[in-house]
């Protein structure tokens, strides 16, 4: 047993690891060169085989939960890109769709796409689009919502669409994506083309992601007192603490959020007085 592992360590290390290693501060050139050398296969063809099919799966393992910046790059640009991924920051898991978190992160560090100073933005939200896909179904409860004008706000909560999450960027991107992901292909050639020559300017934009039933997810730019609101409820914080936190127009909030899909209902905290 003791040979197996080992054998099996021993695999696993020969797909992983690059040709040769990332040079700490590397020059476009150099990266250029480590990110070839990481798409070819080394030596031995069982080995090769492994490696060519590792390669197979990180591409379209990062297609799929990146499919706006494969858009934008060119699905060549992409495999490359999950190639390297692959041998930089290797899956920890068996489960394929939990791997490629570390993309916007390779993205914003990536002299080759410095000219992209955006892009990075785009993957962060298409990461956490990918990940509320996969976030646990929960059924509305409306009628829940007669909580709020029988109990303390202190001792409530809301209940959040699932896979929700608030992310702060620091380019606006959210037109790029609803461009990206219109539903025909007509309206994504319209849509894209309207976007001119220069698609994003610097400055912060907070957005929204959430699920609603088995629709695709969905993202939309709120302003900066909802994000606020909404990170203090994902936060644990009950009702009214959150509501103290910002200037928010909740009467006029809590209808629009229903409508969406961002809350489902009302609940007791669970620990209090201390959160939700």
């Amino acid at each position: 047993m003791h040979t197996l592992e080992a054998q099996q360590s021993a695999l696993l290390q020969a797909l992983f690891a690059p040709k040769a290693q990332k040079p700490s501060d590397p020059t476009p050139g150099e990266l250029q060169n480590f990110i070839a050398e990481t798409t070819y296969p080394t030596s031995g063809r069982g080995l090769n085989c492994y490696k060519s099919n590792a390669h197979a799966l990180a591409e379209r393992a990062l297609c799929a939960a990146y499919p706006v910046v494969t858009a934008i790059l060119s699905a060549d640009s992409m495999a490359q890109l999950a190639r390297a991924l692959w041998h930089t920051h290797p899956p920890l898991g068996g489960d394929m769709a939990l791997w490629g978190d570390s993309l916007p992160t390779y993205v914003a560090a990536s002299p080759q796409l410095a000219d992209l100073p955006w892009l990075a933005d785009v993957a962060r939200v298409e990461w956490a689009l990918h990940q509320a896909v996969a976030a646990e179904d929960v059924a509305p409860d409306l009628p829940s919502l007669a909580l709020l004008a029988e109990d303390d706000p202190a001792q409530l909560t809301l209940c959040l669409a699932p896979g929700l999450q608030v992310l702060r960027n620091h380019w606006a991107v959210v037109h790029v994506l609803h461009a990206h992901r219109a539903p025909s292909d007509a309206e994504r050639s319209e849509a894209i083309a309207s976007l001119g020559s220069d698609w994003c300017r610097p400055g912060t934009e907070h957005v929204l992601v959430w699920r609603v039933g088995h629709r695709p997810a969905s993202l939309a730019a709120i302003t900066a007192e909802e994000a606020v609101f909404v990170t203090a409820l994902l936060a644990g914080q009950p009702l009214l603490a959150a509501l103290e936190s910002c200037e928010l127009d909740f009467g006029t909030w809590l209808p629009h959020a229903m409508q969406q899909g961002w809350v489902l209902g009302v609940r007791p905290c669970v620990d209090t007085p201390s959160g939700c």
